[in-house]
């Protein structure tokens, strides 16, 4: 599957792939095919592989988060 393939797949777009490429937990594969001045391309098992693995992950629920104390910014406070 080529970059654009995978991302129409997965309903996002080349820079989101990217950044899911980077992530800690569960990063997105490397791809399988890399060349300088070719497009990257992934097999489609790992891609769907990969797929399955992100929705085994735990996520915080955002209803938890609406409640939280914030500050005049809106963003969260931590709690001590």
């Amino acid at each position: 599957m080529s970059s654009a393939q995978v991302c129409a797949h997965l309903g996002i777009s080349l820079r989101t792939l990217d950044r899911r490429r980077k992530k800690e937990v569960n990063p997105f594969p490397e791809p399988d095919y890399s060349d300088i001045g070719a497009e990257n391309k992934w097999y489609r098992y790992k891609v769907i592989e990969w797929q399955h693995q992100e929705t085994l992950l735990k996520r915080t629920a955002i209803s938890s988060l609406s409640n939280a104390a914030r500050d005049i910014r809106g963003r969260i406070v931590k709690r001590a």
